[in-house]
């Protein structure tokens, strides 16, 4: 800018004009380099510019677009509070300025329940994107293509349960190489597909905190190992510690990736309700399965028992008919001597008292 200004002072100095003139060619001419170049555009009506148009806020405007003429300039751009509910196709290219400069892209709270494929398009160095407190139903596959800078994602408390599955594939590694940071806790998470398993190399920190997940299976974990910068956010959800949380249980003793693990807690089976997970033991992990098989092997112990008893006194048949005739003809002199002494003597306590009189 500075070399347009001189360039304008060298040609009005070489014309001879009275000197208030000149000063206000000047002027003019100043104005007018500044009003052409493309930091210099004036505030949208419904935004806030800040710090030379630096920094952009559009907050609590009911906007259902996101706003034409923000400075180009602009590095920081926050826009909160509003109905934009559908982010279509290129919503940054048709706003008329090319955002070479935008680095921060917040928007939350706006009641987002859609984005459209290469709705980020133009937006090629942006490197932290925050669409946390939307309503997002609907996720393009497409939807984050050109953001090959992006560093830091943030969703948290964001997405419907109908989108879990478009919200993978949206995140595949080839869409956004370079992401560090993805923040997604307060939401409906409950399972990770193959697409959430493939994540990208560079990624630093997961956060999955507040979902619905239960487990992790053994082939996401041993993937996640792999990536020893990783650190994952696990706490306050809703753990069925069961034989398939072993993997995991593991993975918690034997590892430091997962950055809350001292605050994971079991919500199921009904015995282990409320117990921390790391506090465990390996025997406590068992499943509904495993203890039915173990009452199926009791029984099968028990019914092996019986047979060999009965095949036993089976065998042994005539033995036990001899002992048990012996037995009753024993029993039957015992009682007839009994009788004999009976008869002799049916009172003998009283014979004694009558002696002693």
């Amino acid at each position: 800018m500075m070399r347009r200004v001189q360039q304008w002072s060298t040609y009005l100095g070489q014309i001879r004009v009275p000197v208030w003139s000149r000063t206000w060619s000047f002027s003019v001419a100043v104005l007018s380099v500044m009003v052409s170049w493309p930091g210099a555009r004036p505030c949208p009506s419904e935004c806030e510019c800040t710090d030379r148009s630096r920094s952009v806020e559009c907050g609590n405007t009911n906007l259902t677009q996101i706003p034409w003429g923000i400075p180009p300039s602009t590095q920081n751009l926050l826009i909160t509070g509003n109905n934009i509910s559908l982010l279509r196709r290129s919503a940054f290219e048709g706003n008329g300025s090319g955002f070479v400069y935008l680095g921060t892209l917040s928007l939350p709270g706006n009641q987002i329940e859609g984005i459209e494929a290469s709705a980020f398009e133009g937006l090629a160095n942006l490197r932290t994107l925050n669409l946390s407190c939307n309503t997002l139903a609907s996720i393009a596959a497409d939807a984050f293509l050109g953001l090959c800078q992006l560093q830091s994602l943030s969703m948290n408390y964001a997405l419907e349960p109908s989108v879990e599955d478009q919200l993978w594939i949206a995140l595949r590694p080839s869409n956004l190489p370079n992401l560090t940071e993805l923040h997604m806790a307060g939401n409906y998470l409950t399972k990770l597909s193959e697409e959430a398993v493939s994540i990208g190399s560079s990624l630093q920190l997961l956060d999955l905190r507040s979902n619905l997940l239960q487990s992790i299976r053994k082939q996401t974990i041993t993937l996640w190992q792999t990536h020893h910068k990783l650190k994952v956010y696990l706490s306050s959800n809703p753990w069925m510690c069961d034989c398939e949380l072993r993997p995991m249980y593991w993975w918690l003793r034997n590892t430091s990736q997962i950055g809350d693990g001292q605050l994971l807690t079991c919500f199921g089976p009904g015995t282990l309700n409320g117990s921390i997970l790391s506090q465990l033991r390996p025997d406590d992990l068992v499943c509904l399965e495993d203890t039915a098989a173990s009452f199926v092997f009791l029984g099968i112990v028990l019914a092996l028992i019986a047979a060999t008893l009965v095949m036993v006194l089976y065998l042994n048949r005539r033995g036990l008919k001899r002992w048990a005739r012996n037995f009753r003809y024993a029993c039957h002199d015992q009682m007839d001597g009994y009788q004999y002494r009976y008869e002799q003597d049916p009172e003998p306590r009283l014979a004694r008292v009558t002696a002693i009189i």
